[in-house]
């Protein structure tokens, strides 16, 4: 190797180390459910730069309220100078140094987690007991605005005996004491979760990619193997219908804890690009092998959470996007985000009793849900999916019995050649190729051209408010 080319290659890494956004999280046995945030900048910034934390959580369909919870936030000089940043006036989840004009090198903070846990939607908030810390990254790490493309190293510091697992780098081993990870950048790291502390176990599963079960039930442990058998199945029954997997491992995490408050037990899962966070309280933990059937019976939630790394976390269209953002976008297509994916459950799985739930979610809920048409029921859906979870059954169980009726439609008039399989994967492909979001306009020419039949009229029908049956 030349001189010069030594010389080149060093000052090549060197820009590439200096063009990082240093993220930390520190928390430990002493931290008193408070999390300690650094965010140091690759090169000093205006000092009336914005730092800004997400509101809109893909897949949550809510607005998420995590800037409630940060404190104590400052803006740190070169010089070692800290400067309170102030909230904007209009309550956006922003924060500036007023009046200043020193660069900034670097933003700290706390958050709360307790706090964030009492306050958020169940399944929205990280969580932390006593020798535990479950974090969503989302809930804790924001952006300087401008940063939020630029590659992150994030070091996690916490107690010299307490394992750390990340879903941005998951392994099996634990790693104790302080742990380091690169992403691509700041939404890469704001999709991962990190476990922390001695009172939660990992177990490692073979699959067609690295399957790992990362597990923390308050009263003791869980039995984990099942947990690894329908991972490894749903993985399997991905792999077939999408004919690949686009992500090099995949963590499954299992949060199972006692509520801190009456009404506050967790009730929905959380999926991400590579990993899944199942919320629970500590009804129905599982202390001993489930039977055949069992377990067949309960893979249903994370086949379809799996799924959604696939759509719509890959494929997707209208105003969703597979990143956090500051304001939540309102999207007109929830049921093909989330019906379609309960479709293929409903269609791999083969069970009969989804139908009866897909029929009752359409037809037997609010006269006012079902006076809304698709379009009205998902845009209101974009911020309330959860909130009255009527809304959100409302719109899978629509998106799935359209999905289902274009099987039957598919199948009968290909003579068993076609199916709702092919249009799915043949919208995975669409999505992976083209990199961008389909239109509303274009859904309807996408569907027909992967079926090679026309299926307006059955999209048209479920457009429209439902009839009672």
């Amino acid at each position: 190797m030349s001189r010069r080319l030594l010389i080149f290659i060093i000052f090549v890494l060197t820009q590439s180390l200096a063009a990082q956004v240093n993220y930390s999280l520190t928390y430990g046995e002493d931290s008193r459910s408070v999390a300690k945030i650094s965010v140091e900048l690759p090169a000093p910034a205006s000092g009336a730069a914005s730092f800004v934390m997400p509101r809109s959580i893909p897949g949550e369909y809510s607005i998420s309220s995590y800037d409630a919870f940060v404190e104590n936030i400052a803006a740190v000089t070169a010089s070692g100078e800290r400067i309170a940043l102030t909230k904007n006036e209009f309550d956006a989840p922003r924060w500036q140094a007023v009046d200043n004009v020193k660069p900034i090198i670097r933003i700290e903070y706390e958050v709360d987690l307790r706090k964030m846990e009492r306050k958020m939607p169940p399944g929205s908030a990280s969580a932390a007991r006593d020798g535990f810390a479950g974090i969503l990254n989302y809930s804790i790490f924001g952006w300087v605005e401008g940063t939020e493309n630029q590659p992150v190293h994030c070091r996690v510091k916490t107690s010299k005996d307490w394992p750390v697992f990340s879903t941005n780098r998951p392994a099996a081993a634990a790693r104790k004491g302080e742990f380091g990870f690169d992403t691509e950048n700041y939404y890469e790291l704001a999709d991962g979760q990190i476990f922390l502390g001695p009172r939660f176990r990992v177990k490692e599963f073979k699959g067609p990619v690295p399957l790992f079960v990362a597990s923390f039930c308050e009263p003791g442990d869980e039995f984990l193997d099942d947990y690894g058998k329908q991972g490894v199945r749903s993985l399997e029954i991905l792999n077939d219908y999408f004919g690949e997997i686009p992500f090099r491992h995949y963590s499954i995490m299992l949060v199972r804890a006692i509520p801190l408050e009456a009404g506050t037990a967790p009730q929905l899962a959380m999926e991400h690009l590579a990993s899944a966070t199942f919320f629970g309280d500590t009804v129905g933990m599982r202390k001993a092998p489930l039977s055949d059937e069992e377990l067949n019976r309960s893979i249903s939630p994370y086949l379809h959470h799996m799924a959604h790394a696939y759509i719509p976390l890959r494929s997707y269209g209208d105003a969703y996007r597979p990143i956090v953002q500051e304001i939540p976008p309102i999207i007109r297509n929830i049921w093909f985000n989330e019906g379609f994916m309960w479709f293929l459950a409903y269609d791999t799985l083969k069970f009969e009793r989804m139908l009866t739930v897909f029929k009752n979610g359409a037809f037997n809920t609010s006269e006012t849900i079902k006076k809304m048409n698709l379009t009205e029921l998902s845009q209101l859906g974009s911020t309330a999916y959860g909130t009255d979870f009527r809304i959100g059954r409302a719109l899978y169980s629509r998106g799935a019995l359209m999905a289902i009726e274009m099987n039957e439609s598919l199948l009968k008039k290909s003579g068993g050649k076609k199916s709702m399989k092919d249009v799915i994967r043949a919208l995975y492909y669409w999505g992976k190729q083209n990199r961008r979001a389909f239109t509303m306009d274009e859904f309807p020419r996408l569907i027909n051209r992967a079926g090679g039949i026309n299926l307006q009229k059955i999209y048209e029908k479920w457009q429209l408010p439902v009839a009672t049956e």
